[in-house]
């Protein structure tokens, strides 16, 4: 969603525009995107968020991983969760202690949806999409 209004005057311009025709203020577009995070509920640092800005993001205690856990009941590479199209989906990377999904154990790859509860090792994390609002100069 794109907005070219410029704050002070509320004049409306042209798409495309840089300026505003009427008072000369540099133009302000406003962009809306939808950011997923998990969200440490128990764990070694709870309310620790971690934003999911990669297409595919690895969870485990390895440092490689895009969410590093240090819980030693989460395995190295513990699980992936993957951004398709704005779908996101969970699956286990052959975890020696499962991956739990609203305190389900799953088995293949599952969808996730706004507010599951993720239970890997002894960690607890809520998988959170939150609209936020861009603005780009």
């Amino acid at each position: 969603m794109e907005d070219n209004l410029e704050n002070r005057c509320n004049h409306e311009n042209k798409p495309g525009n840089s300026f505003c025709t009427q008072c000369g203020a540099r133009l302000v577009k406003m962009e809306q995107a939808d950011i997923a995070r998990l969200i440490m509920l128990h764990g070694d640092r709870p309310d620790t968020i971690f934003y999911l800005l990669e297409s595919d993001c690895s969870i485990g205690r390895d440092l490689e991983n895009s969410v590093i856990l240090n819980d030693n009941k989460i395995s190295k590479q513990h699980a992936k969760i993957s951004n398709s199209n704005g779908d996101y989906w969970i699956h286990d990377s052959k975890s020696k202690n499962g991956v739990y999904i609203n305190g389900k154990k799953i088995k293949h790859r599952k969808r996730l949806h706004d507010g599951c509860l993720l239970k890997l090792g002894s960690t607890i994390l809520r998988f959170d999409i939150s609209l936020t609002v861009k603005k780009l100069i």
